[in-house]
Order: C-alpha cells, then sequence, then structure tokens
C-alpha cells in the first residue's frame, strides 16, 4: 500500500488511501491464485486506471512496486542500469520547403532480470522502467517523437555458442516511452582471444517510423564486462527517407559489478 502511494508521488499523482488499499488487495489477491504471480501487476494497473490514475503512470507504478519485490526477494539476479547519447538528422517538406531538423536523444534505464542457460544458449529477462529523450532543433510540428517520456521496458537477450569460437545472440526491447523498441542480430567469431569480429543487423522503431540498419562490430570481452564498435549504414523509412544509405556508429560499454 505504501509503496503504491510512494510511486505515484514520485510522478506527480495523489493517490487517496482507499485507492492504495483497493490497489494492493487487487494485486496480493490476483497474485496468489494466478500460475506464477503473472496478472498481480495488470490487475493492479487496472484498479488504478479506475481511480483515474492515467494507463501509462498506472502501468509504472504497478510494475515499479513489483520491481522493488524481485529486488527484494531475488537478491542474486540481475541488475541492469543503462545509459546512453546520440544524435541523428533527417530532412523533412514542410510547408512546401525541404528543412533540415538535427537531435540529440538520451536515455536512462533501471531493469531487473533473470539468467538462464540451457547449454550452448543463454537466455536473459528483465523488466524495469525507462525515460527517453529526443530534443529537435528547429522545432518540428510534424514529428511526436519530441520531449521526454518514461514507461515500462521489457528487454529479452539470446546469446549461443556456435562450437569453439563462433557465435550468435538477438536482443529484443520494448518501452512505452515514445513507443520505442529494437531488435538486434549479431554473428561473430573469436578472431584472438576474447576479440571478436562480426556482423550485425537492426530494427529501431518508435511514433516517427522505423530504421533499419546493417554493418560491422568488433568486440572484446572480459570477466567483469565488455567494449564493442560498431558501423554501418541505415536508414529510417519516412516519405522522404532512402533506405540505408546514412553511416552510424555506436560505441557501447557494459561492466559487471
Amino acid at each position: 500500500m505504501l509503496r503504491f502511494g510512494f510511486f505515484a508521488r514520485l510522478l506527480d499523482i495523489r493517490l487517496g488511501w482507499r485507492a492504495a488499499l483497493e490497489t494492493t488487495i487487487a494485486n496480493h489477491l490476483f497474485s496468489w491464485i494466478s500460475p506464477g504471480v503473472s496478472i498481480g501487476e495488470p490487475v493492479a494497473a487496472y484498479v488504478l486506471v479506475r481511480h483515474g490514475v492515467a494507463l501509462e503512470a498506472a502501468v509504472v507504478i504497478a510494475f515499479a512496486k513489483l520491481l522493488t519485490s524481485i529486488a527484494f526477494i531475488f537478491t542474486a539476479t540481475a541488475l541492469l542500469i543503462a545509459g546512453g547519447y546520440g544524435g541523428y538528422s533527417y530532412v523533412g517538406n514542410r510547408r512546401g520547403q525541404l528543412t533540415s531538423f538535427n537531435a540529440e536523444t538520451a536515455f536512462a534505464e533501471a531493469l531487473v532480470g533473470y539468467l538462464k542457460r540451457l547449454g550452448p544458449l543463454t537466455a536473459k529477462a528483465f523488466v524495469g522502467v525507462a525515460a527517453i529523450e529526443h530534443d529537435i532543433e528547429p522545432f518540428d510540428p510534424e514529428n511526436p517523437v519530441q520531449g521526454q517520456e518514461f514507461g515500462p521496458k521489457l528487454v529479452t537477450e539470446l546469446w549461443v555458442n556456435m562450437g569453439a569460437s563462433a557465435w550468435s545472440s538477438a536482443d529484443l526491447s520494448w518501452t512505452s516511452a515514445h513507443q520505442t523498441s529494437a531488435a538486434r542480430l549479431r554473428t561473430g567469431y573469436r578472431v584472438y582471444g576474447d576479440v571478436s569480429l562480426g556482423l550485425e543487423a537492426g530494427l529501431n522503431a518508435n511514433r516517427m517510423g522505423e530504421d533499419a540498419r546493417a554493418g560491422l562490430f568488433g568486440r572484446y570481452a572480459w570477466d567483469g564486462g565488455e567494449f564493442s564498435l560498431a558501423t554501418g549504414f541505415s536508414g529510417r523509412f519516412l516519405e522522404d527517407a532512402q533506405s540505408l544509405q546514412d553511416p552510424y556508429a555506436t560505441v557501447n560499454w557494459l561492466t559487471q559489478f
């Protein structure tokens, strides 16, 4: 009950004691009677909506409460905290003229998850909260992806070893923040020790459209993390975009504590 009220206040929502109590009762009841406590949080979000809380805020409150429970009970499970910064540009026809737009984007997220190994396959699943911001200059009245949004996030990561040196990975994610989703496939080969080279392909999407990309990557892994560089070509599928002609580059650093 206190946690529902606390997370509501973080979102600047005043949740009355009756609403918090009803949400808590529904959450515990349906967690007890459903397989794997699978519908406790969706029911809690539904009750919050019944009390006038916006749907996205209700989902964030319900799953934030779930995250605290998971973190308390399964302290040995994975905790993923990530952040990033980037930029992109595009050209659009506005009032009969082609206009160039430059964007800066940043994100932050916190997730908890579980890891399972099945022979050569390693599977990870995460759930958490994400915040994403897009700052567009000049302001684009036709771009629905501007400003900051937050929401729940789901992530799945799969890794399979194909012999002693070859491997493949698939990463899938979705968040309600700007309706952002991503899929990435990588196939690599360990050329020397823990240094891998390979191919990657991906698809990123939000309310503005989809961005496909394909390129090469290099990855170095050690016991406590990994570092990777990737470069290639991408293209956003808008009316005025041409596919896979824009260069991209990414730098990723992952550390484990």
